[in-house]
């Protein structure tokens, strides 16, 4: 008899049933709390099934967010990229970014302040998570190069990464930075931007 193998695409419904189930848990358990079995036993599958796709917690909370920018943060990336390179257009791209990550349906338990370290090991260490950034944001950084408007010798993984950094701060410290929309705006005007927009002529 012929040995019958799973297909991929039954291997990525699993995970993408496993990355569901721990959805479902984080706003209850944290991922301070959160175990692989608890995950596991949400799915209604045997613990080694899980381990098979996900080596550990880290692993697949880092999955997680990285399947929210995929599914939030990309589409949107994708529309604002296709407007005229200028300054202001990057601040109020950087603001619809940042709101979407706000309006992250788990926000509270993957961002809350009290574990925003533990947090930032994930989004930081994790390949996939700034792996997915920089494909989201690599349409916005060329149009701006190509426009001439993105500062010389950028490193674009270091780039997006300052980016992402900034708007993690301010997601998990609201208020620290800007008390308002309209300190915020400014705030991104007066320090985000020139730290990637090239200065106008003669400025």
């Amino acid at each position: 008899m012929a040995k019958v193998h799973r297909s991929t695409r039954d291997g990525d419904g699993t995970r993408a049933k496993i990355v569901a189930a721990a959805a479902e848990l984080l706003p209850r358990f944290t991922i301070a709390k959160i175990t692989m079995e608890d995950v596991a036993r949400a799915s209604g599958m045997a613990r080694q099934t899980v381990y098979k796709h996900f080596r550990g917690k880290d692993e697949l909370i880092a999955e997680l967010i990285a399947q929210e920018l995929r599914a939030r943060h990309a589409p949107l990336m994708r529309k604002l990229a296709r407007r005229k390179p200028t300054a202001r257009g990057f601040a109020e791209l950087f603001l619809a970014q940042l709101a979407t990550g706000q309006g992250f349906s788990l926000v509270a338990p993957v961002l809350d302040p009290q574990i925003a370290p533990r947090t930032a090991e994930l989004i930081f260490g994790a390949g996939v998570v700034l792996e997915t950034l920089e494909q989201i944001w690599a349409p916005v950084l060329d149009r701006y190069a190509e426009a001439g408007l993105l500062r010389a010798g950028l490193d674009r993984g270091m780039t997006v990464r300052w980016l992402t950094y900034q708007q993690f701060w301010l997601i998990t410290h609201p208020g620290v930075l800007a008390s308002d929309e309209g300190q915020l705006k400014a705030y991104v005007e007066s320090f985000i931007v020139p730290g990637i927009i090239s200065p106008a002529p003669g400025a």
